[in-house]
């Protein structure tokens, strides 16, 4: 495994003063320095996203906006360490809400009446 190489980066102090709010704030980071490996990462994939696909988003990534006491709840259980990450924690939130035993068993019944409604005619 290659070690990290070190750079140094000049920022303004309104800057810094931004990202040490951020990091206080987020819970995600714990210092600078992840919070710039991560801005840097996502800034790049965003820009080679778009120039190729002409989205900067996955197609199975979407941004949700999250109400303060939910997000620090979630934020709770990752440090707790019941999720490894917010992404996980989300995920898991939507599977039990949309992939619950009743609601696949509609989609599976749904599915079935649309296969039998269809018919096939034979070229004549």
């Amino acid at each position: 495994m290659l070690e990290n190489e070190r750079i140094t980066l000049r920022l303004d102090s309104d800057i810094l003063k931004l990202m040490d709010e951020f990091v206080v704030e987020s819970r995600e980071f714990s210092n600078r320095s992840q919070l710039a490996r991560a801005a840097v990462s996502a800034y790049i994939e965003t820009k080679t996203a778009g120039a190729e696909e002409g989205s900067s988003r996955r197609s199975n990534e979407v941004v949700v906006e999250l109400p303060p006491l939910v997000l620090d709840t979630i934020a709770h259980l990752v440090d707790e360490g019941i999720y490894n990450s917010m992404s996980e924690a989300l995920a898991d939130c939507a599977r039990h809400q949309f992939l619950h035993e009743e609601h696949v068993e509609a989609v599976k019944k749904d599915a079935v009446q649309q296969r039998s409604a269809m018919k096939v005619i034979p070229k004549a």
